[in-house]
């Protein structure tokens, strides 16, 4: 994601897993070279990669550091963009198979409606998750806290109002695919701010579906309607910059923004500007903590050093709310993120 020295922490990133619970929990039997008891060289496997979509930098950061740890480890990668199309990307996934994929690692796009084929993927070969898994099917997922993530971003948000008082809040969202991540980041934001005392009245919502320039026309329509809202969240930093565009492009100078999770770079300098600014704050969804643990269990499914049983069936990277008091710690402008 965006964290200072993220080189060094790509590489440490195991050490920092003490993990719990996710948001796709694994109950299938996959079939892997584990299984068998064989084992198989690094540079001998094939992983393939099933992403959702890349028009948020946050998922193509993703497929930079895939491709590095494959370049680095020396196994075939396999990469698909299913551009937020769970057809699309099932597809993708029977294509990989045949194509000779060891393991999968893929970022679900509508959990509920996958479910019944990647099942049956998972009866073939291993399944991990990353970012957004189903409940109850492969191996594992790997994905951030996105409650807790959301909650300490909104307890942050809240020290800019009045304890006590109730504000308005405006909600750029995932869409109606958006079933396990967008929800769970929208209430603990919510929780987080009443936690911290201060009241909220939801007044819109608008799906831009993770992307910026999406969110510049929901929040359009979103303002068009509610001019005076107090805030408008955004549940990735992508979607809340695209808010920040709009509100600086009208001359409002009332609004707040926030974002429930990610750590975007953009938003970090936007965040830095002072603890007065615009932009409030956001959580710490580290893309190179994902994408690094992900592969480092996808590796060790496919070569067999490592079975489904070695995993627990939830794992989340480390969790933070990130404002103008510890910005600094998070970023670097070197980050691919």
């Amino acid at each position: 994601m965006t964290i200072k020295r993220i080189t060094g922490v790509i590489a440490a990133a195991a050490t920092i897993f003490a993990l719990t619970a996710c948001g796709s929990v694994g109950a299938s039997t996959d079939a892997g070279a584990g299984d068998s008891g064989e084992k198989v060289a690094v540079e001998d496997i094939t992983i393939g990669f099933l992403q959702r979509q890349l028009d948020a930098p946050f998922y193509s950061a993703m497929q930079a550091m895939a491709e590095d740890i494959a370049g680095d480890q020396g196994f075939k990668l396999l990469f698909q963009n299913a551009a937020g199309d769970p057809v699309t990307q099932l597809d993708q996934a029977q294509t990989m198979l045949s194509q000779g994929a060891d393991v999968l690692v893929i970022n679900a796009i509508s959990p509920e409606t996958q479910r019944a084929q990647i099942e049956q993927l998972a009866d073939e070969v291993p399944v991990l998750f990353i970012d957004t898994g189903i409940p109850d099917v492969g191996v594992t997922s790997v994905s951030s806290d996105n409650y807790e993530v959301g909650k300490l971003s909104g307890g942050l948000t809240a020290e800019r109002f009045e304890q006590g008082s109730t504000i308005s809040v405006a909600v750029l969202n995932g869409g109606p695919n958006d079933e396990v991540v967008g929800p769970a980041r929208q209430s603990g934001f919510l929780d987080g701010l009443e936690a911290a005392g201060v009241n909220y009245e939801v007044v819109a919502e608008a799906s831009a579906v993770y992307a910026q320039d999406k969110a510049v026309p929901a929040t359009e329509s979103m303002l068009a309607a509610h001019p005076d809202v107090d805030l408008i969240l955004g549940l990735n930093d992508s979607m809340a910059l695209g808010a920040l565009t709009v509100l600086n492009d009208q001359g409002n100078t009332t609004t707040l923004v926030a974002a429930s999770a990610d750590g975007q770079k953009e938003a970090l300098v936007a965040i830095a500007e002072g603890c007065d600014a615009r932009y409030v704050s956001t959580g710490l969804n580290s893309p190179a903590l994902a994408t690094e643990r992900a592969f480092e269990i996808a590796i060790g499914l496919a070569t067999g050093e490592k079975t489904a049983d070695d995993f627990k069936p939830e794992e989340y990277t480390e969790a933070a709310g990130i404002n103008c008091d510890n910005v600094a710690d998070y970023y670097d402008p070197e980050s691919v993120f």
